[in-house]
Protein backbone atom coordinates (compact mmCIF):
# COMPACT_ATOMS: atom_id res chain seq x y z
CA UNK A 1 0.00 0.00 0.00
CA UNK A 2 1.23 3.52 -1.26
CA UNK A 3 0.38 7.15 0.26
CA UNK A 4 -0.32 10.16 -1.92
CA UNK A 5 1.47 12.59 0.17
CA UNK A 6 -0.48 15.30 -1.88
CA UNK A 7 -3.93 14.33 -0.80
CA UNK A 8 -2.78 11.63 2.35
CA UNK A 9 -4.82 9.17 0.02
CA UNK A 10 -4.21 5.17 0.48
CA UNK A 11 -3.29 3.36 -2.64
CA UNK A 12 -3.82 0.08 -3.30
CA UNK A 13 -1.42 -2.04 -5.93
CA UNK A 14 -3.23 -2.02 -9.68
CA UNK A 15 -0.84 -4.83 -10.48
CA UNK A 16 -0.10 -8.54 -9.26
CA UNK A 17 1.80 -10.40 -10.81
CA UNK A 18 2.04 -14.51 -12.13
CA UNK A 19 4.59 -16.64 -13.72
CA UNK A 20 5.04 -19.76 -15.72
CA UNK A 21 7.86 -22.59 -16.04
CA UNK A 22 8.82 -24.08 -19.19
CA UNK A 23 11.57 -26.71 -19.68
CA UNK A 24 13.23 -28.08 -22.57
CA UNK A 25 13.68 -31.96 -23.08
CA UNK A 26 14.91 -34.09 -26.03
CA UNK A 27 13.00 -34.61 -29.22
CA UNK A 28 12.22 -38.23 -28.38
CA UNK A 29 9.59 -37.49 -25.85
CA UNK A 30 7.55 -36.06 -28.28
CA UNK A 31 6.46 -37.08 -31.27
CA UNK A 32 7.24 -34.64 -34.59
CA UNK A 33 3.71 -34.06 -35.37
CA UNK A 34 1.65 -33.89 -32.08
CA UNK A 35 1.63 -32.39 -28.64
CA UNK A 36 -0.48 -32.35 -25.84
CA UNK A 37 -2.36 -29.60 -23.66
CA UNK A 38 -3.53 -31.13 -19.90
CA UNK A 39 -6.19 -28.72 -18.32
CA UNK A 40 -6.76 -31.60 -15.59
CA UNK A 41 -3.29 -32.03 -13.84
CA UNK A 42 -2.26 -32.58 -10.51
CA UNK A 43 -2.76 -28.95 -8.93
CA UNK A 44 -5.23 -28.14 -11.26
CA UNK A 45 -2.65 -25.63 -14.02
CA UNK A 46 -2.92 -26.06 -17.96
CA UNK A 47 0.54 -27.96 -18.89
CA UNK A 48 1.44 -28.44 -22.30
CA UNK A 49 3.84 -31.05 -24.12
CA UNK A 50 4.67 -30.13 -27.30
CA UNK A 51 7.54 -30.88 -30.05
CA UNK A 52 9.47 -27.12 -30.67
CA UNK A 53 12.73 -27.36 -32.75
CA UNK A 54 13.66 -30.60 -32.84
CA UNK A 55 12.71 -30.72 -28.58
CA UNK A 56 10.08 -31.16 -26.74
CA UNK A 57 8.89 -28.17 -24.53
CA UNK A 58 6.95 -28.54 -21.57
CA UNK A 59 5.18 -25.58 -19.77
CA UNK A 60 2.69 -24.87 -17.36
CA UNK A 61 0.65 -21.54 -17.09
CA UNK A 62 0.71 -18.59 -14.73
CA UNK A 63 0.86 -19.29 -10.66
CA UNK A 64 0.97 -15.83 -8.57
CA UNK A 65 3.96 -15.22 -7.48
CA UNK A 66 5.73 -11.52 -6.69
CA UNK A 67 6.93 -9.62 -8.69
CA UNK A 68 10.86 -10.31 -9.37
CA UNK A 69 12.74 -7.87 -12.44
CA UNK A 70 14.77 -11.43 -13.28
CA UNK A 71 12.87 -14.67 -12.07
CA UNK A 72 14.46 -17.83 -12.27
CA UNK A 73 12.89 -20.97 -12.36
CA UNK A 74 11.77 -22.79 -8.73
CA UNK A 75 13.36 -26.33 -8.47
CA UNK A 76 10.17 -27.75 -6.94
CA UNK A 77 8.47 -26.39 -10.50
CA UNK A 78 11.21 -28.26 -12.77
CA UNK A 79 10.39 -30.86 -10.60
CA UNK A 80 7.29 -30.85 -10.67
CA UNK A 81 7.22 -30.64 -14.55
CA UNK A 82 9.25 -33.64 -15.00
CA UNK A 83 6.74 -35.82 -12.70
CA UNK A 84 3.67 -34.54 -14.88
CA UNK A 85 5.22 -35.64 -17.78
CA UNK A 86 4.82 -38.75 -16.61
CA UNK A 87 1.59 -39.19 -16.83
CA UNK A 88 1.74 -39.16 -20.63
CA UNK A 89 4.73 -41.39 -21.80
CA UNK A 90 4.99 -45.53 -21.73
CA UNK A 91 5.22 -47.15 -17.90
CA UNK A 92 9.16 -47.84 -19.33
CA UNK A 93 9.99 -44.36 -20.39
CA UNK A 94 11.21 -42.50 -17.19
CA UNK A 95 11.78 -38.34 -17.23
CA UNK A 96 14.68 -37.52 -14.98
CA UNK A 97 15.68 -34.40 -13.90
CA UNK A 98 18.81 -35.07 -15.96
CA UNK A 99 17.12 -34.69 -19.23
CA UNK A 100 15.95 -31.34 -18.30
CA UNK A 101 18.25 -29.14 -21.19
CA UNK A 102 16.94 -25.60 -19.92
CA UNK A 103 14.50 -24.13 -17.71
CA UNK A 104 13.26 -20.89 -17.33
CA UNK A 105 10.33 -18.97 -15.54
CA UNK A 106 8.31 -15.69 -17.22
CA UNK A 107 7.07 -13.39 -15.36
CA UNK A 108 4.27 -11.35 -16.68
CA UNK A 109 2.04 -8.22 -14.41
CA UNK A 110 -1.41 -8.82 -14.22
CA UNK A 111 -4.20 -6.32 -13.89
CA UNK A 112 -5.81 -6.56 -10.61
CA UNK A 113 -9.87 -6.92 -10.50
CA UNK A 114 -11.06 -3.41 -9.07
CA UNK A 115 -14.99 -4.80 -7.52
CA UNK A 116 -15.70 -0.70 -7.18
CA UNK A 117 -14.79 0.31 -10.51
CA UNK A 118 -17.54 1.74 -12.54
CA UNK A 119 -16.77 0.66 -15.26
CA UNK A 120 -16.34 -2.87 -16.92
CA UNK A 121 -13.15 -1.99 -19.10
CA UNK A 122 -10.92 -3.45 -17.05
CA UNK A 123 -12.03 -6.88 -18.35
CA UNK A 124 -10.23 -6.05 -21.67
CA UNK A 125 -7.18 -5.49 -20.19
CA UNK A 126 -7.07 -8.95 -18.55
CA UNK A 127 -9.02 -8.86 -14.62
CA UNK A 128 -5.52 -11.53 -13.75
CA UNK A 129 -8.50 -14.07 -12.51
CA UNK A 130 -6.84 -16.66 -14.64
CA UNK A 131 -3.51 -16.70 -11.98
CA UNK A 132 -6.06 -16.82 -9.54
CA UNK A 133 -7.02 -20.67 -9.67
Amino acid sequence: MMMNNDKQQEFQSAVSGASGTHIILPGYYCPNDMGLLDYNTSDGRFLFFIPWLQHTLVGTTDKQCPPQTLPTPPEDEISWLVQECSKYLSSDIRVRRSDVLSAWRGWRPLVKHDPHAQSSSIDDKGSGDEAQQ
